[in-house]
């Protein structure tokens, strides 16, 4: 179980984020355990009660050992006693939209690129992540109101059945999955800010209004979050004159050896922070073009031993070769619209028989959701890529449907996600089997115009 999964329990227990897919909607999730365990009295009884209400919330269908697994989690996420963090809170009295201090959050490990901002406060250590989101800023600004920023992970990695997409279509797709329950005022807004281009929304659950900001760089995801509550005004603006500061570390003009910028809990007092910038509407991305006719741009795949496989695809990947938390491998990520995609995968397979109809049959449940039901049979189908299986699930306000086959030490996934009228982007799925191919060729120079190779090592 992932932190975003573990966090989303909490505030789906408290009534925050309700419903949403929990790597969508991690700003409220970890607000709801950030800001419920700082900034309001919680004692022993009360995280014993919260406790109750995250278990009962877990799918009643779950077996015996998922749901104590997810009893662990439960303990763990919220320890009966901790240690008192008052100080980390924005001063009373203070200006919680004054930006005072610089926060630098150093590249990561894993090649996850740095920033530097100013914000209203010194924020919360970061919360130690198990390879998917992680939070990496947390300015607590009193009232049940934050300034959060957390790495959604690499766009186009899967969890949970779930592909992250880039940020101008991470809004709209939580729209679609969104439950009853969550509203949505305004609409999706892009604009160009020091960060890059943005993509922005907001929802209300419960009482607690979110504000996202979604900006990618360098093929990794991110969000800044605004939690405030509903018909709070105080907080308009934040966004903006964060952004307004916004610095990648290390810039592209960046010579090699510059001194690190202090980490968070180093922050230094800043002044005068400049306002920010009147920015133009980004144009909206035009969608791909799908129609019946086979799609004609040469996809091929490949690992370290060469060529796997070759299809022929309707538009350039979004992404290829991300590796997700779990170990599944995205070979490939394509955007037919803001709310449908195609994505291949596959996991390690040890050669046990029926394992791409098992999970067909009974596919997997996660404690706190998103709820996933059969919408048809599984269907048995002739592909270029051979014999396949086939099956369409509902998963919250989306149908997804996957083709599954087990093959050569690989158990791979062909996924297509969709809104319910966006029917015709299922010539796209039937392009790719139809035109698949495995390696070696029948011809020895196929004429790919686009490689979906590992990066080379280093």
């Amino acid at each position: 179980m992932t932190t975003s999964t573990l966090l989303a329990l909490a505030a789906r227990a408290i009534g925050v984020g309700g419903g949403m897919r929990p790597v969508l909607a991690v700003v409220v999730m970890l607000a709801a355990v950030g800001i419920l365990l700082v900034a309001v009295p919680v004692g022993p009884l009360h995280r014993w009660l919260l406790r109750r209400r995250m278990l009962a919330t877990m799918d009643p269908a779950l077996s015996p050992d998922e749901r104590e697994r997810a009893r662990a989690v439960v303990r763990a996420a919220v320890p009966l006693r901790g240690r008192s963090s008052r100080d980390e809170r924005l001063p009373a009295g203070h200006d919680p939209a004054q930006l005072r201090v610089t926060l630098t959050v150093p590249p990561g490990p894993d090649g996850c690129p740095g920033f530097r901002i100013a914000a209203p406060w010194h924020s919360r250590p970061a919360l130690e992540a198990d390879g998917g989101s992680r939070q990496v800023t947390t300015v607590l600004l009193r009232g049940g109101r934050a300034l959060l920023v957390v790495v959604l992970g690499r766009v186009g990695q899967v969890e949970e059945g779930c592909v992250l997409a880039p940020a101008a279509d991470r809004p709209h797709v939580q729209r679609a999955q969104a439950r009853a329950g969550t509203a949505f005022p305004g609409e999706v807004v892009e604009v160009l800010t020091p960060a890059g281009p943005v993509s922005r929304h907001a929802f209300v659950a419960g009482r607690t209004m979110v504000t996202d900001t979604h900006v990618d760089r360098d093929g990794w995801a991110f969000v800044v979050g605004v939690v405030r509550g509903e018909g709070d005004t105080s907080l308009d603006g934040l966004t903006d004159a964060v952004l307004a500061t916004w610095r990648w570390t290390p810039d592209a003009g960046e010579p090699a050896g510059t001194p690190a910028e202090p980490r968070a809990s180093e922050a230094r007092e800043v002044p005068d922070v400049p306002e920010a910038p009147v920015v133009p509407e980004a144009p909206e991305p035009e969608p791909a073009s799908v129609d019946d006719a086979v799609p004609g741009l040469g996809l091929v795949l490949a690992d370290d031993g060469g060529p796997v496989a070759r299809c022929l695809v309707p538009t350039d990947p979004v992404a290829t070769d991300v590796p997700c938390p779990d170990g599944t491998r995205t070979w490939v990520y394509l955007r037919l619209s803001p709310t449908a995609h195609l994505v291949v995968t596959s996991t390690p397979w040890d050669g046990t028989a029926g394992l791409a109809l098992r999970d067909l049959e009974q596919p997997r449940r996660t404690a706190w959701g998103p709820s996933v039901t059969p919408a048809g049979p599984v269907t048995e189908r002739r592909t270029g890529a051979g014999d396949v299986l086939v099956r369409t699930f509902r998963v919250d306000g989306v149908l997804r449907t996957q083709v599954r086959l087990d093959r050569e030490g690989r158990s791979w996934t062909w996924s297509l996600t969709r809104v319910p009228d966006e029917r015709h982007v299922l010539a796209a799925l039937d392009g790719v089997l139809r035109t698949w191919q495995w390696a070696p060729f029948d011809d020895a120079e196929p004429a790919a115009r686009v490689d979906a190779v590992p990066p080379p090592p280093g």
